[in-house]
């Protein structure tokens, strides 16, 4: 069964407050156009917040999809939250890849970060916000990561996200401690990713100092896409 993005309202709270009549979205709306379904036929909401909802196409158009939401099912909650801060790609289209392959992951938020080395100085967080959107629909996830507008890195390290534990992934011949050696499960963490270029070791330095841990991915030398997705598949295994 498809699934559907209903943004903006808490999909628990509209059914208990008996609100189940709802219009889709235009580009929701869209989808549905083009699948030429008909009224009485079933399909699935996600609010993106964790609620799954089964629902029942009342009015299919021509101008809006008007649904009855008929269920609700909570998506399985989850033991940690993952935050991943990465310089975005001089190729866009890199960075694009890595939301939507850690949206399929699972991960919590994704913190662009402006560092010295950066290789990119724009960024459309709404066109990320879209990627993320079909990401979690093709992966039939309920929750859609939280995508931040870029910061500077030293606007990150004066951030207070909650994470228990915090990582920098760094190229360097010091450091020997692999993510998958120092990360616990059932921990929230953040990881922080620099651009292709690396961080600088004044960076490296600001970091330790804000609680930031170097760690390793291993001997192969990534692009920052690939180094990205490792530190959340590491992590993600760590808590299987």
């Amino acid at each position: 069964m498809h699934l559907f993005y209903l943004p903006g309202k808490n999909l628990g709270e509209v059914y208990r407050t008996g609100e189940v009549l709802q219009e889709l979205p235009a580009d929701e709306a869209g989808h549905l156009r083009v699948m030429r379904l008909k009224a009485g036929e079933r399909l699935r909401l996600t609010d993106g917040l964790g609620n799954f909802a089964e629902a029942i196409l009342e009015d299919p158009g021509p101008k809006k999809f008007t649904v009855r939401i008929t269920a609700i099912t909570p998506e399985d909650p989850c033991s940690f939250r993952l935050i991943m801060a990465v310089a975005p790609t001089k190729n866009i289209a890199r960075f694009e890849w890595f939301i939507e392959k850690a949206t399929e992951f699972g991960v919590d938020e994704i913190v662009p970060v402006w560092c010295e080395h950066s290789e990119r100085t724009k960024l459309r967080t709404d066109r990320l916000q879209k990627v993320a959107v079909a990401a979690m629909k093709q992966s039939l996830k309920a929750t859609l990561p939280i995508i931040h507008e870029p910061v500077s890195l030293q606007q990150l390290f004066k951030r207070s996200e909650a994470a228990d534990h915090r990582f920098i992934a760094w190229i360097d011949d010091q450091v020997t401690l692999h993510l998958k050696d120092c990360c616990q499960p059932r921990k929230d963490t953040l990881v922080l990713i620099g651009p292709e270029g690396d961080f600088s070791k004044q960076e490296v330095q600001q970091a330790v100092q804000s609680g930031f841990r170097p760690v390793s991915l291993g001997k192969a030398r990534l692009r920052t896409e690939t180094a990205a997705l490792a530190a959340c598949f590491i992590v993600n295994l760590i808590n299987e």
